[in-house]
C-alpha cells in the first residue's frame, strides 16, 4: 500500500472538505491541513489542494473534491501496480 499525502491550506475553501473521511475510506492516505502552503494568490481565489505534490484546483469545491478523490485513487493504483 502506498502513501498519498493530500495537503490543504487552512484558509482555503478546500479546508472545509471532509478530509478525515478521505483518510478513513483510503488506507495509506494522509490528509493535512496546514496554516499556509505559500500559494496565497491562488488560495484567495480558488479552492485547491496538493495530492503528492501535484496541484489540483477548481472553482467549484464539490468538483474539486471529485478531482481529489480521483487523484488519490490514481496514486494508489500506480503504487499497487508497482508491487
Amino acid at each position: 500500500m502506498g502513501i498519498v499525502i493530500v495537503e490543504v491550506c487552512d484558509v482555503n475553501p478546500a479546508s472545509a472538505l471532509d478530509l478525515e473521511q478521505l483518510e478513513e475510506d483510503n488506507p495509506g492516505v494522509s490528509a493535512i491541513r496546514t496554516p499556509c502552503l505559500s500559494n496565497c494568490t491562488m488560495c484567495a481565489s480558488t479552492p485547491y489542494a496538493y495530492v503528492n505534490g501535484e496541484l489540483i484546483a477548481h472553482e467549484d469545491r464539490e468538483t474539486l473534491w471529485t478531482m481529489i478523490k480521483a487523484a488519490v485513487e490514481q496514486e494508489l493504483q500506480a503504487w499497487n501496480s508497482e508491487l
